[in-house]
């Protein structure tokens, strides 16, 4: 997947992971994700976040993951995949970049390839750690 934010310059290493810790703290918790078709004027009322940049029409499709009591988000969004946060595993963070001033592009992955892409990696630390003679 990958995602683009508002960010004033390169997002540090410290931040990418506080960003995993939160999304991964939300898989965890497996929220309720619903689905509600809305006026974009209410979408907004309702605390629902638009991108910048995108184009929306006169009905927006609003997301929403937890409920009133304990809402983890609310986004325009144009396609749901799941139906409780539980469902993406994990999430891991495989890039950031740049794309625009002031934009940055986030990758990540989710799921089983989160997990493949922690052992792969885990394999070369050991590698390494092998020809360096080293810990």
């Amino acid at each position: 997947m990958r995602f683009d934010i508002s960010h004033p310059k390169q997002v540090t290493a410290e931040e990418i992971r506080q960003v995993e810790n939160i999304v991964n703290n939300a898989i965890r918790h497996n929220y309720k994700v619903t689905t509600t078709m809305m006026s974009q004027e209410d979408a907004i009322k309702s605390g629902a976040m638009a991108l910048f940049g995108e184009k929306y029409g006169d009905e927006v499709r609003v997301v929403s993951m937890g409920d009133d009591k304990e809402l983890f988000s609310r986004e325009l969004c144009g396609g749901t995949h799941l139906s409780r946060t539980g469902q993406a595993g994990s999430f891991y963070i495989t890039s950031e970049s740049g794309v625009a001033a002031g934009v940055r592009r986030i990758e990540a992955v989710t799921g089983m390839k989160a997990y493949e892409l922690a052992c792969a990696e885990r394999a070369r630390i050991t590698e390494l750690a092998h020809l360096l003679k080293a810990r």
